[in-house]
């Protein structure tokens, strides 16, 4: 009998239940960021509202949300669950794996298997701790399934809801204007492919459905408010969080992009596409451009990497190791270049697909890339869960390669998402292997237990 989603998402389940057990079981004291979120929802958690962290960074939604959580389970259960490490984890683990399958149905994506977003290890890691990034994605999905249907009441509702994920991390605003620009296309005919004529028929599509924007202008208007009242983007901690031109920083996310969905874009015929874009066609004119392009991505390697105190100094993260032992090294630039090249033709490739339903317009996919490099350029911290979003967007508007795996296409399409809930479910195992089977200690803090995560 053939593996069905359904059965997929009960192997989930379990896992996700084993995995909850053990950190309850073995994460008893806060973990790395989760000091200051902990300690803050608690104070809300005892209606001290006034007493606020300095180095706490985003706003404080997730400390209402948790604040909420927590009191509607004393009424129930007539206990304090609201100042408990594990009821106030499991707020995300509800939002993750309950809440956020739930919207992404309201999608109605046909490129590929809800369970297998669900399980991307990046979000993964952040359904058994208190950190904001699984709240502010689900509120982010939320908001972009009620426009794939662009009537006034969904408008409103999309627009209450990425107000919402504001109040969990500043920089959804990016990605608030890239909801709007998909908005904006689902009321006109704009293609994959560039044509001159799409960019005065967008525009003319926002003044014509100026009724439908006006919610996410307004957060805008909000946002804009906000940076005056609050003299910048970062509500803590701003001598740690200093903006820098970091513009390697979007290779990195598209890196990781590429390495989390390969099940889903790789064949041969892609591969032979690339090396056409960037090599054979065109009488040599696409080798040379493609060899100025390398050219100019290592000297963006050069001139623009910021290796932030942190990077240096935390070996919780993995990109500690990543940058030890591969970023840092002298000539790195020089293979990383072509992977940092294929990895954008890539995500561009996929996006732009025909395949793909719902799809994205040439509009959206600029939206996409110039919403990246907003968001992730002017941090200098090399920090993964900054590639939760586009990660989480790329996998609803992409659909898997039809080629070389088998060869009728309905199969193909079954395959690829097993190869991909094994390849990203494989790599959570692993992930947490290291997180509970790797502890360690450091001398400034002998008596907390150390782990490993993204």
């Amino acid at each position: 009998m053939a593996i069905k989603q359904i059965h997929l998402q009960a192997a989930f389940g379990i896992f996700v239940a084993v995995i909850y057990h053990l950190v309850k079981k073995n994460v008893r004291a806060p973990f790395i960021d989760e000091i200051f979120h902990l300690r803050q929802c608690i104070k809300y958690c005892n209606n001290d509202f006034y007493n606020w962290d300095n180095k706490i960074t985003t706003p404080p939604g997730l400390y209402i949300l948790g604040y909420l959580y927590g009191k509607a389970l004393n009424i129930v259960g007539n206990a304090d669950y609201c100042s408990d490490y594990d009821v106030l984890r499991s707020l995300n683990l509800l939002g993750g794996t309950i809440v956020m399958p739930y919207m992404l149905q309201w999608l109605n994506s046909k490129n590929g298997w809800t369970i297998n977003i669900v399980s991307l290890p990046l979000l993964f890691t952040y359904y058994f701790l208190f950190y904001t990034d699984v709240w502010s994605t689900v509120l982010l999905v939320s908001a972009l399934a009620f426009v794939q249907q662009p009537t006034i009441s969904n408008s409103v509702l999309g627009g209450l809801l990425a107000f919402a994920s504001l109040w969990f991390r500043q920089t959804n605003i990016v990605w608030i204007f890239f909801i709007t620009v998909v908005l904006v296309e689902r009321k006109l005919d704009i293609g994959s492919q560039f044509q001159m004529s799409d960019i005065q028929l967008f525009i003319m599509g926002c003044f014509r459905n100026w009724h439908l924007i006006l919610p996410f202008v307004a957060n805008g208007i909000f946002f804009i408010a906000f940076l005056v009242v609050n003299g910048g983007i970062t509500f803590g901690d701003k001598e740690n969080h200093e903006m820098q031109l970091h513009l390697v920083q979007v290779f990195y996310c598209l890196t990781f992009i590429t390495i989390f969905t390969w099940p889903i874009w790789l064949s041969r015929g892609q591969l032979k596409r690339y090396l056409q874009f960037s090599y054979l066609n065109n009488y040599g004119f696409n080798s040379l451009l493609t060899t100025i392009c390398l050219f100019a991505i290592t000297k963006i390697i050069e001139n623009f990497t910021v290796v932030h105190p942190f990077l240096l100094a935390d070996n919780r993260h993995y990109t500690f190791y990543i940058w030890r032992r591969i970023l840092s090294h002298k000539n790195s630039k020089y293979f990383m270049a072509p992977i940092y090249h294929f990895a954008t033709w890539t995500v561009a490739d996929s996006l732009r697909s025909k395949r793909n339903n719902p799809s994205l317009g040439w509009t959206a996919v600029v939206a996409y890339f110039v919403s990246i490099c907003v968001t992730v350029i002017p941090s200098p911290l090399f920090e993964p869960r900054y590639y939760i979003v586009p990660l989480v967007l790329f996998k609803i508007y992409c659909s898997p390669q039809m080629d070389n795996l088998v060869w009728h296409k309905d199969e193909n399409f079954y395959y690829r998402q097993v190869l991909d809930f094994v390849w990203l479910n494989g790599v959570n195992v692993l992930a947490m292997g290291v997180f509970f089977g790797y502890e360690f200690y450091w001398l400034s803090e002998p008596t907390s237990i150390q782990r490993i995560i993204w």
